[in-house]
């Protein structure tokens, strides 16, 4: 082994000293920067995959972990709804994968039909969250703009025209549960709108109400899922739950009649049952019966209603069964009765988005020979075809890929955006309110610091411990003696309750007097010679050579005036003279974690610009009282 100098083996030492202290410090960097880079990755996810903490979020890259995203929020984050649509029992939307590769004509057939089914037969996707109601997904965006532009950006008048009172990051898609029977909106002037605006949406923003998914939920609330039951009570060969479909008109199967004709009855939408018009006299009979045969009566109930004859009718037998189907007063209530009641199950055929599609499909392949060719299926019947709903989102997540994946990128942050700057004051409060305390903190602080540094009063050393005792409590002490104050002088909900309090800084006229102090007497006596006054030599030498330390009280009070949260809610309970950070704090009480974060990463943006471009004076602000 070499020999080494004992100079040299010191230096070595030194060397690996200096080393592992440079590593200790580097781990150190990484646990602090790790956790920041978690929040902002998190900032960019959404429910499905918040608790992933990946430093890069999978999204960006996978296409199954974009498609997980993507459902979710086509059906409006609601995983029942998702599972009425495909037939599936997902517990959420974070397994899912993508569907087996089908032939394209198979999703294509379906896309070209829905563009044809009426707008009470589609649901909006992308829409709102039934998880977090405030949400503001894709198709909300959009509705927005559609209204601003509809309204001029003019949100009074469009309050007005709604009668609602709201602001523009209110705004929501109303829902839209067609598959409900219970649902029958008003149509007023808001929803002949959002159909006016649901049509101009791209295809990807509708789908088919599950009518054979209810119909599902509905045999499985009586019977449960298990297939082995179904095929012992229908006699069918099921292989397993989802093969149950909904029935065009009453089966034969008795067992599979009972339970139609209960569904049919009781739980379909109105809008998606057909009657022949051979049913035609017994409606007349039952709205007659109805009546007691007072035909007055029944014209005074009709009159201005929709469904209703243009004239009066003089008998009965002028009645008509309605084209479409009733959606108010009392031709709806008539029209639930007798489907309900008194319409026999024979006359019944329904119209559910699944049936007219195998319709659509007998059409065009003729044979389910020539379908199953096309599609490389097995069917049997058009009557097993299911509508491809798994296949089709892939396929839209395919098609619209990057414009997807951008949305989800920067929705937290649009939403926080809109948040802040649709909400009261809060950008201007705030910066009101940070500009007015460096000012204020620059003015009393370093006039009292040179006050107590120019004149040697025999106090000083008391006052100096007077005002640094004052930071030996914490502010919730004197939190509520100030607030008394304050509200006994009339200053609550102003500026000035939000400044007077932080005005004077005991440590900062600590600091302050003591880098005065450092100051060279000549310089005082050298401008009194020129005939310099206090004043003057306070502006023209102290405070321009006291900079650096100048800078560092003022980044504090920026940041105690940017971060106030307590204070500022309490002395200012009007939301007009809320700052950002009670904004963000109640914005907290409703929002998800990923939107959260988001708005913590912006609301960083300012203090990380202030301490970037003011880095260098700030550094020599700590340095140089040190070195003193």
């Amino acid at each position: 082994m070499p020999h080494i100098p004992v100079v040299g083996r010191r230096a070595l030492k030194t060397r690996l000293f200096i080393g592992g202290l440079y590593l200790i410090l580097s781990l150190g960097a990484v646990t602090m920067v790790v956790p920041f880079l978690l929040m902002v990755a998190t900032s960019f996810t959404s429910e499905v995959d918040f608790q992933e903490f990946r430093l890069i979020p999978r999204y960006w890259y996978d296409d199954t972990a974009l498609y997980r995203k993507y459902v979710e929020s086509h059906y409006n984050e609601d995983v029942l709804l998702y599972n009425q649509t495909t037939s599936r029992d997902e517990p959420d939307f974070r397994r899912l994968e993508p569907p087996p590769p089908v032939p394209e004509k198979v999703v294509t057939d379906w896309l070209e039909f829905k563009e044809t089914l009426p707008s009470n037969y589609l649901l909006t996707a992308h829409a709102y969250s039934v998880a977090r109601a405030k949400i503001s997904l894709e198709g909300a965006q959009l509705y927005r703009q559609f209204l601003k532009k509809r309204f001029h950006n003019d949100i009074a008048a469009l309050n007005r025209a709604y009668h609602e009172t709201r602001d523009y990051f209110d705004l929501q898609i109303p829902q839209e549960q067609w598959h409900l029977r219970t649902f029958q909106p008003i149509r007023d002037r808001k929803f002949r709108e959002l159909m006016e605006f649901k049509a101009t949406l791209p295809d990807r923003f509708r789908f088919a109400a599950p009518i054979e998914g209810m119909y599902r939920d509905f045999l499985r609330s009586k019977y449960g899922r298990d297939v082995k039951v179904y095929r012992e009570r229908y006699g069918l060969p099921l292989a397993k739950f989802a093969d149950l479909r909904l029935s065009e008109r009453l089966p034969r199967n008795p067992a599979m009649a009972q339970d139609w004709a209960e569904y049919v009855r009781k739980e379909i939408p109105y809008h998606f049952v057909g009657v022949d018009p051979a049913a035609e006299p017994i409606f007349q009979a039952f709205l007659k019966r109805k009546y007691q045969g007072d035909l007055a009566l029944y014209n005074r109930n009709y009159a201005g209603n929709s469904s209703a004859p243009a004239q009066p009718i003089t008998d009965w037998s002028q009645i008509r069964l309605p084209r479409e189907t009733p959606t108010e007063g009392f031709a709806l209530s008539d029209w639930a009765d007798f489907i309900e009641k008194a319409l026999p199950l024979q006359y019944i055929h329904l119209r559910t988005p699944e049936i007219l599609f195998r319709h659509h499909l007998r059409r065009t392949y003729g044979s389910i020979a020539a379908l199953n060719r096309v599609y490389r299926t097995h069917y049997r019947d058009f009557s097993e075809v299911a509508i491809p709903v798994e296949e089709a989102d892939w396929w839209y997540m395919q098609r619209d890929k990057k414009q997807i994946r951008r949305e989800f990128i920067l929705r937290n942050y649009r939403d926080v955006i809109i948040y802040i700057t649709v909400h009261g004051r809060a950008l201007w409060n705030t910066f009101v309110l940070v500009t007015a305390t460096i000012l204020l903190t620059l003015t009393v602080n370093p006039l009292a610091a040179y006050a107590l540094s120019r004149y040697n009063l025999p106090q000083t050393y008391k006052i100096l411990l007077f005002l640094l005792a004052t930071m030996a409590f914490p502010a919730e002490v004197s939190a509520i003696p100030n607030f008394l104050l304050l509200k006994k002088l009339g200053l609550l909900n102003t500026f000035w309750a939000l400044l007077l309090p932080s005005a004077a800084n005991g440590f900062a006229i600590f600091l302050l007097k003591g880098f005065f102090d450092g100051l060279p007497q000549d310089l005082y006596e050298a401008a009194e010679l020129d005939g310099a006054n206090e004043f003057q030599m306070y502006t023209h030498i102290c405070f321009p050579m006291s900079k650096p330390v100048l800078a560092v009280i003022s980044l504090g009070a920026f940041g105690a005036a940017y971060g106030s949260f307590l204070w500022a809610f309490v002395v200012c309970q009007d939301p007009r003279m809320w700052t950002l950070m009670v904004w963000l704090q109640q914005m907290s009480t409703w929002a998800p974690q990923p939107m959260i974060f988001a708005a913590l990463c912006l609301a960083a943006i300012p203090t990380l610009l202030v301490f970037i471009f003011a880095q260098n004076v700030i550094m020599r602000g700590v340095i140089i009282p040190m070195e003193k």
